[in-house]
């Protein structure tokens, strides 16, 4: 069990940050202009790498569902827009949001056992994201209206999928088979036939995801609520890996090797000083910096030595 390191049930818990810490305060326009331009910047890694800093590279490696590969079809025409074509860009990322929405959160009715789909539903809560990243920032009057809209299903997504993920850690299986109502098992390996090392990576790969996909929107969503409304409402923070060469492990072996080695860092990032104490700097891994420059401001990481 020592192995499951990532799952213990404390790791769950979801904390808000002090007030001496809140975000109103402490940043200009310039400092959230360059946050946000961050994030666009790791969308566009995905699109040109195929992962980024909280969609990681196995994620869909085997199985890749329907509602992401609209969102990365529609973001990558987005990223590639002209004058010409944005018109037909945005009519066709206001009908794939419009259908992810009303397609809803996979069932996970308890009269249906077994239904819960791991990968088909942080896919779903991914792509709507994405779809949020480009209408709340892009200033087209309608995608920004329905993202608008759409801030609060996002933030419930989410919510509901960490509880279900905290009551599933053993799903990381759902990278490699077929979600519970597809009739094509063929073409998918049996998860008796995955190497256990492979097994418990991929438990770490969704559990990682799913909290680094919650801090993005939290961060995200937070700021666009600040600067529309003079206020944001703080979603929290989640625990998540902060030392570099877990996320970016290749392999299950490499990954297993690293546990073996070093303290992962899994904690929030309210609690700085045990990061300092336990990790160096120079291992402290890009994602916690952004996150730590949300929570304590630029000048506050200059000061630590750790600048994105």
């Amino acid at each position: 069990m020592g192995s499951w390191w990532f799952a213990r049930p404390e790791t769950w818990i979801i904390e808000t940050a002090p007030k001496s810490m809140q975000i109103a305060g402490r940043f200009t326009s310039v400092d959230l202009d360059r946050l946000l331009k961050k994030i666009v910047c790791w969308l566009a890694e995905w699109i040109e790498k195929g992962s980024n800093q909280f969609i990681h590279h196995e994620l869909y490696r085997h199985r890749l569902p329907r509602s992401i590969q609209d969102a990365y079809m529609s973001l990558s025409a987005y990223l590639c827009k002209t004058t010409s074509t944005e018109h037909m860009i945005f009519r066709i990322i206001e009908d794939r949001v419009t259908h992810l929405v009303a397609e809803g959160i996979p069932s996970t009715d308890s009269s249906q056992r077994g239904l819960f789909d791991a990968l088909e539903y942080l896919a779903r809560v991914q792509a709507l994201l994405v779809y949020q990243c480009i209408g709340l920032y892009d200033g087209n009057i309608r995608l920004r209206h329905l993202a608008e809209q759409h801030i609060p299903l996002l933030e419930f997504w989410l919510a509901d999928l960490i509880l279900k993920i905290s009551q599933n850690p053993d799903c990381g299986h759902s990278l490699s088979t077929p979600p519970p109502t597809c009739q094509l098992s063929q073409m998918f390996p049996p998860a008796s036939h995955i190497p256990t090392e492979d097994v418990l990576w991929h438990n770490y790969i969704i559990a990682e995801s799913v909290r680094r996909t919650w801090l993005v929107t939290a961060g995200f969503q937070g700021v666009y609520k600040l600067l529309h409304s003079g206020h944001a409402t703080c979603m929290g923070g989640t625990f998540f890996t902060t030392r570099s060469g877990f996320w970016e492990a290749k392999s299950a072996m490499a990954w297993e090797k690293r546990c073996c080695e070093v303290y992962a860092g899994l904690l929030q990032l309210t609690h700085v000083d045990q990061m300092f104490a336990s990790i160096p700097k120079d291992e402290i891994c890009d994602f916690a910096k952004v996150v730590l420059e949300c929570l304590y401001g630029p000048d506050q990481l200059e000061r630590w030595g750790v600048g994105v």
